[in-house]
């Protein structure tokens, strides 16, 4: 196949640090053609930067273009309206996380994409780090999984920035350490605006139903659905979906979640999901326990590019016990999930099928059961 056309949609931080970079270090695959964003400054900062020629403040004219194969989309919000039209217009498309902000978005974008003949592949990027891959044979050798966890300890993301320089237009950067001086009080009222106000208030409307006046279920819903999507999705790529939830506690204002999940053969699963502003330390883990043995999978902040996820497995001969801590990989995982698009879009087809759109529905009802179950 020859190099695939790719427009962006979206010159943010995510498209920065993570995609457009890497369009054009696999330039044997990728061409990009053109960028949208509706700041003007920004769309041309970052166009001069690639040297982009194709530049749009409507977003509609790209999808529209016939010298692009696919379409990437990582602006702010809902993705919803962006997908549809990509795929309506005939472009393949890699989609940010998350596709939409609520299940009747999600499912509406399934239905396009399920009659469609283009690849529709979620930016699930952790679930292509080759620890996971590593982690999940080692989960299914396990004997007798009976406890897992998941523990996400996350501090401001502008800390994670840090590493990178931002453009973000008419000459203005953002860059190095930042201090975030925010109380508790702002941070919860920026999650409930940022993430479930404005434009998103009508669809966290009808997540929440009748409950949709609870300013903390309307930060936990935004924070499950904007960053605790990603422990969704990957502990759907260790276990498949649960079989029901058993219990979701929400507190600080919504930001802390702690889920129970329940799956078949006796095991359940907590979710703790903490924002933690302050301190300049982000914790991720995937730990699963049985009677024998053990594994664990330790990600880094994902802003962090080439940073290894360590996994630990333990074991025992009789009375010793015996522990390994491997590095699987410096290979960076938003890398890998563009050269996983490149290898769908050439097969017609993805594979393999954890980042799909029946994926994402899975997930999106997932979170539905979540916030649905929270006191």
């Amino acid at each position: 196949m020859s190099k695939l056309r790719v427009g962006v949609i979206g010159c943010g931080t995510i498209a920065q640090i993570a995609h457009v970079p890497h369009l054009f270090r696999y330039d044997e695959k990728f061409e990009l053609v053109a960028l949208a964003d509706l700041f003007e400054p920004l769309l041309h900062s970052v166009g001069d930067h690639y040297r982009v020629a194709g530049r749009h403040t409507d977003w509609r004219e790209l999808v529209r273009r016939d010298d692009i194969d696919a379409v990437v989309i990582c602006h702010s919000g809902s993705h919803r309206d962006t997908t549809i039209a990509a795929l309506e217009a005939g472009k393949h498309v890699f989609v940010e996380k998350p596709l939409a902000w609520n299940l009747r978005e999600v499912e509406e974008v399934a239905a396009v994409a399920n009659k469609s003949n283009r690849v529709l592949q979620m930016g699930y990027h952790k679930l292509h780090d080759p620890a996971f891959a590593y982690a999940k044979a080692q989960l299914e050798k396990m004997q007798d999984v009976g406890y897992g966890r998941i523990t996400v300890l996350h501090p401001s993301d502008s800390f994670g920035h840090s590493p990178h320089r931002i453009r973000l237009g008419s000459d203005k950067f953002r860059e190095g350490h930042i201090p975030d001086e925010s109380t508790l009080e702002e941070q919860i009222e920026d999650a409930a605006n940022g993430l479930a106000g404005g434009a998103l208030t009508g669809l966290v409307d009808e997540a929440l139903g009748a409950r949709k006046d609870d300013r903390r279920l309307r930060a936990a819903y935004g924070m499950l659905t904007v960053s605790l999507i990603h422990q969704v999705y990957t502990l759907h790529g260790f276990l498949g979906a649960p079989k029901r939830v058993v219990s979701m506690a929400v507190w600080r204002g919504g930001l802390s979640i702690h889920g129970l999940v329940e799956y078949s053969g006796n095991l359940q699963v907590s979710i703790d999901w903490h924002s933690l502003h302050h301190l300049k330390d982000y914790r991720e883990e995937y730990a699963f326990f049985g009677n024998h043995d053990r594994v664990i999978m330790q990600l880094p902040s994902p802003y962090f590019l080439h940073f290894p996820s360590p996994v630990i497995v333990q074991g025992h001969e009789g009375e010793l016990a015996w522990e390994k801590r491997i590095i699987v990989s410096y290979e960076e995982a938003f890398a890998q999930e563009l050269l996983a698009f490149h290898a769908n879009v050439e097969a017609g087809r993805l594979k393999p099928a954890l980042c799909s759109i029946d994926d994402a529905v899975a997930h999106a009802r997932f979170i539905q059961q979540l916030i649905d179950a929270a006191v």
